[in-house]
């Protein structure tokens, strides 16, 4: 029973995600998976502080490998993660990212660690940053 609860409790959290009532409303829509997780964007907020940037929150839902790979980045308080909110800043012309925020939450929706970076990052191929590039710049 524990082994089908974990995927069935992950992919009620994406339902919930998904259905534009949480979160007051936001639509938010997929862009990719990988081993570690499922990825989603807020198209509602999304905004363009210049012509060759793109500001959006991002939304991640971890797998037990996602999680297991928080775990070892950051520590034992990361066992319980349910999913990350980021504020993602991309630029389209130099196809960089990078994240201004980043809040992890518990499956109990507690805040575990609020992160904030600014630093600019060039996309790693076939990453989930360049999957989120090919579904914003393009």
């Amino acid at each position: 029973m524990k082994k089908h609860f974990q995927p069935m409790a992950l992919l009620l959290g994406l339902l919930i995600f998904c259905s534009g009532e949480a979160w007051g409303g936001s639509i938010w829509k997929y862009y990719g998976a990988n081993e570690e997780g499922s990825y989603y964007y807020d198209a509602e907020t999304m905004t363009r502080p210049s012509k060759e940037r793109i500001r959006v929150w991002v939304q991640s839902a971890y797998t037990d490998q996602g999680i297991s790979h928080c775990v070892r980045w950051g520590g034992e308080q990361f066992q319980n993660l349910g999913y990350t909110l980021a504020l993602i800043e991309l630029n389209c012309v130099d196809r960089a990212i990078r994240s201004l925020q980043i809040v992890f939450y518990s499956k109990e929706v507690q805040v575990i660690s609020p992160i904030n970076d600014k630093e600019w990052e060039f996309f790693v191929p076939d990453s989930m940053s360049e999957a989120l590039y090919e579904a914003l710049c393009q």
